[in-house]
């Protein structure tokens, strides 16, 4: 009876492996591709932070100055980029619309096409 048990007990032990190992060889690529993209945020958001840090002191300079830089015409030309970048978008995103109603209609009479290929001619 005990032998039984402890065949038994190997059976399962090699289950509890095989499982094991299936379950890490599954989901050791997505761990590893997570990691590489954790890294890769950190370093992106260490960039940003030497970037905060430059315009800062930049800043710090220009409100130390006697004589500030004037920032209407700044803001002005910063507006109108803007609203030629919004006008961009929403011209992408038109083509972008046409392109897929083409792609469907594109799609559909090829399908019809080869439907009228495939049908024997009626005699």
């Amino acid at each position: 009876m005990a032998n039984q048990d402890e065949d038994h007990g190997d059976g399962d032990n090699a289950f509890v492996r095989a499982m094991s190992s299936g379950i890490a060889g599954v989901l050791t690529q997505p761990v590893v591709e997570l990691d590489m993209r954790v890294v890769a945020v950190q370093a992106a958001q260490a960039e940003l932070m030497r970037e905060m840090d430059r315009l800062t002191a930049e800043l710090q300079q220009v409100l130390a100055a006697v004589d500030p830089p004037p920032l209407e015409p700044i803001l002005t030309r910063l507006a109108a980029v803007r609203k030629r970048l919004l006008s961009a978008t929403a011209v992408l995103k038109a083509v972008s619309e046409r392109l897929d109603r083409t792609f469907g209609l594109a799609t559909s009479a090829s399908g019809r096409a080869s439907l009228r290929l495939a049908r024997p001619a009626a005699t």
